[in-house]
């Protein structure tokens, strides 16, 4: 999937409105417990400059004969998806 992310000016759950970027076809290949590290760069007109980086909370890939199915998207998600953003929504538990 893509590995960069254009910012996004979205309301959160609570109405607020922020800065987001959404990664919603990430996919990884070999089962394990994996962290993403998400970097921001500024773009200036002499380049481009780091800014900050975060690690995600660490989350499991499963082989495809232990994985538990799919769960439903978290409200955030959705709500973000009501808002325009072009993301898949899963309603139903498989």
């Amino acid at each position: 999937g893509r590995t960069v992310s254009s910012l996004y000016l979205l309301r959160d759950l609570d109405n607020t409105e922020g800065a987001f970027f959404a990664f919603s076809d990430i996919s990884v290949r070999a089962d394990g417990r994996y962290r993403l590290r998400m970097c921001l760069f500024e773009m200036l007109d002499s380049g481009v400059q780091f800014r900050q980086s975060v690690l995600s909370d660490i989350f499991t890939v499963y082989s495809a004969k232990k994985f538990p199915g799919m769960h439903l998207s978290c409200p955030l998600a959705c709500h973000f998806a009501e808002q325009g953003l072009k993301i898949r929504i899963r309603k139903e538990s498989r």
